[in-house]
């Protein structure tokens, strides 16, 4: 379908950028160092003859160190040899300096110092993100954070709701991800279920891969205060009239002021890829959570509770609805900085 193979190419656009962006570093750090070290050599590198780019080479995975001093983590110098050979390839350079024995000095070079790195405690993942759990969950929810009842926690839930459901599913990402993308349905009997129909939906190794109900989350309705369908639900409800075609983007950027008690609390245009790409950071600074949590905190955690977890949950939320009712909140929502829509970033 039209739509979905632009929506392909957009996304091999972003890749092809960050590949890009991955080359300029490898260049311009391999050159800063030449001119550090070798102020005499002025050549550009694929005019370079091998034996004397493999001794640069050699000294740079040795020597090289960042601007604040301090050495480099193992992956970042494998990282930068793959940019220099991407970019030497570009320009038809005659030989490859990961695979041939022209570079086996360069190659041995990097080799030792990840070694020595590792030794010194260098690549042990310091910034690795940590696993956003069942009580970081509860302590999101208790602070609002996670909500039915504000336009950030809607916001919040639902992009959890979907990136737990349907992360996994082919096709699948945040700052693409098309209204129409999420279809609520219902089945025979009667049970309301959201299901994905991204771009994977037509591709039947996708389908047999998923195996049939993997791109689906159904309704529980024992507990209605914590079930997805109906965040989705009240998130539909909340979003303009005129949003709510199958193009529309399904992540909207919320008005600076909301009055609660209205019906519509989001604007007309997508939330910022830039907001997107930091929705577990900032909800979890804001809950005060400690630990480095990133989206990616999503994918370690756990989709499924255990009954325990499960009664808790609905506890809690139960709790905070009754709360709600007998303190009924007809007031402003000042949007944050963090969520100002004038200042959001594509």
């Amino acid at each position: 379908l039209p739509d979905q193979d632009e929506r392909a190419a957009e996304l091999s656009r972003e890749q092809n950028e960050k590949t890009i962006r991955s080359t300029q570093t490898a260049l311009r750090n391999f050159r800063e160092f030449l001119i550090s070290k070798y102020p005499s050599e002025t050549r550009e590198i694929y005019v370079i003859p091998c034996k004397e780019l493999d001794a640069y080479l050699a000294s740079f995975f040795v020597d090289a160190r960042q601007k604040d001093g301090s050495e480099y983590e193992p992956n970042s110098l494998a990282n930068y040899q793959c940019g220099l050979e991407r970019y030497l390839k570009e320009h038809r350079y005659g030989y490859s300096i990961t695979r041939d024995k022209e570079f086996k000095r360069s190659q041995e070079a990097l080799k030792q110092k990840q070694i020595e790195l590792r030794c010194k405690g260098k690549g042990n993942k310091p910034h690795k993100s940590m696993k956003l759990t069942f009580a970081d969950e509860l302590i999101l929810r208790k602070r609002g954070l996670l909500s039915r009842y504000n336009p950030e926690g809607l916001l919040n839930l639902v992009w959890l709701n979907n990136t737990k459901a349907f992360g996994h599913c082919t096709g699948f990402h945040g700052s693409t991800l098309k209204w129409g993308d999420i279809r609520l349905r219902v089945t025979e009997t009667g049970l309301e279920y959201l299901e994905w129909m991204g771009p994977d939906n037509g591709d039947v190794n996708a389908k047999s891969k998923r195996g049939g109900t993997d791109s689906r989350v159904y309704a529980t309705q024992h507990s209605p205060q914590t079930c997805p369908v109906q965040d989705y639900k009240e998130y539909a409800q909340r979003r303009p009239p005129a949003m709510r075609y199958e193009d529309a983007p399904f992540y909207l950027s919320i008005k600076p002021v909301v009055n609660l008690a209205a019906l519509h609390w989001y604007n007309g245009q997508a939330l910022g890829k830039n907001k997107l790409a930091k929705m577990v950071k900032t909800m979890c600074e804001k809950g005060n959570i400690p630990g480095r949590k990133t989206n990616f905190s999503v994918y370690q955690s756990c989709s499924t509770l255990s009954e325990a977890q499960s009664n808790q949950l609905v506890l809690i939320c139960n709790n905070l609805s009754q709360h709600r009712k007998s303190h009924s909140n007809t007031g402003n929502f000042i949007v944050s900085a963090s969520y100002d829509s004038s200042s959001d970033t594509a």
